[in-house]
């Protein structure tokens, strides 16, 4: 009886830490879904063929140098040459020093099955950066914003009753 006593304490003792614990996973979670993420692989050469997916995030494509010329870039898919619709604003964005353009987004348009290939337009090499997607974020910060108050409550009940 008193091992399960304290088995009970520390179990809402450990509850009623996330309240520390929940905004502090929102904070990541909404860190990791800002716009345009980290880096998930070194950089690619022109005419090399990549995936641009990342298992449930967004991906982003960006070209270097920041001068490519985005009206000059081709990007086709290896598989059947069909033309990757690029991003028509350009964005910029640097990544340790180095200044890239924005090429375009895979927000779920081609699996890790799918292998591009860019070229022209200036173009030197590619590199991808990944994010939560929008869609992935919210659902984890609601999730987390229900169960930190049902768990903090949880926790000071159990905790109440036990030293009871």
């Amino acid at each position: 009886m008193k091992n399960a006593k304290k088995v009970i304490s520390l179990f809402a003792i450990s509850c009623m830490l996330f309240i520390i614990v929940g905004p502090l996973a929102i904070w990541v979670i909404y860190q990791k879904a800002t716009f345009p993420g980290e880096l998930t692989s070194s950089e690619i050469a022109t005419n090399e063929t990549f995936s641009p997916a990342d298992h449930r995030k967004a991906t982003e494509i960006w070209a270097y140098p920041v001068t490519t010329n985005l009206n000059e870039v081709r990007c086709v898919t290896e598989k059947d040459s069909e033309e990757v619709p690029l991003n028509s604003k350009s964005t910029e964005a640097a990544f340790s020093d180095t200044k890239v353009t924005h090429l375009f987004t895979n927000d779920g348009d081609y699996s890790h099955f799918d292998r591009i290939q860019c070229q022209d337009g200036g173009l030197e090499s590619i590199f991808i950066s990944s994010h939560f997607s929008d869609q992935t974020a919210h659902r984890l910060i609601i999730a987390i914003s229900i169960a930190t108050p049902v768990l903090v409550g949880t926790g000071f009940i159990l905790y109440r009753r036990n030293q009871r």
